[in-house]
């Protein structure tokens, strides 16, 4: 049986100067997918707090097919923490910046069920048992957060910048797709731009004037 390709065309206008001009972008996957629904997590969304280029990437990078985008509301507190905590931000300053990255990217933020909870420990026993993680003291709230995402949300698409992530939903064989993200703050703007266009080759993405 031969690759489905799923196709998409749209215009974008852009300001260069006092001219505008327009642009058709094309993008072509081997997968077929209606929507996506996005989760983000904490540290994710500590980046696109922390880098305006972050942020506009991010953007670029999923602004095609997408339904919604989701976090939780632990995953907002824990990216608060680290804002205030490691990124020396003012509490009042850490709560303006998520509020004001939810409302510009219309995130909708779900609260954790203890049920949904408890299902994330049998997760984490799952897990346990079949890879190691040095990061196992807030592995186990990684877990809480993606679990309520995917059973309340129904995420199918997850952007995180942690490899245990991706490697825990292998062993889980959870229907879902996971993006790692490197940390903005260990790289370079441009360093970012880079990153962000060498991994939407996969997309086959093309640009071209008109």
């Amino acid at each position: 049986m031969g690759n489905e390709f799923e196709e998409r065309n749209s215009v974008t206008l852009r300001q260069k100067g006092n001219e505008i001009q327009g642009y058709e972008i094309y993008e072509k996957n081997d997968f077929i997918v209606d929507e996506d629904i996005i989760g983000l997590d904490a540290n994710v969304i500590v980046d696109i707090a922390e880098s305006t280029e972050f942020k506009e990437e991010i953007k670029t990078y999923i602004q095609f097919n997408v339904l919604k985008i989701c976090t939780t509301n632990i995953a907002l507190g824990e990216a608060r923490h680290v804002l205030i905590k490691k990124r020396n931000y003012f509490a009042e300053n850490a709560t303006a910046k998520i509020n004001q990255i939810i409302k510009e990217f219309n995130i909708k933020v779900i609260k954790h069920k203890p049920e949904i909870n408890q299902e994330a420990e049998k997760w984490v026993d799952i897990v346990k048992q079949k890879m190691f993680t040095q990061k196992f003291h807030t592995f186990p709230n990684d877990l809480r957060i993606l679990c309520n995402l995917v059973h309340q949300e129904k995420v199918n698409f997850y952007i995180t910048e942690d490899v245990d992530i991706e490697k825990a939903v292998k062993i889980l064989s959870l229907p879902l797709r996971v993006k790692i993200i490197g940390e903005a703050s260990n790289i370079s703007d441009r360093k970012i731009t880079e990153f962000f266009k060498e991994n939407r080759k996969a997309h086959h993405k093309k640009r071209k004037p008109f």
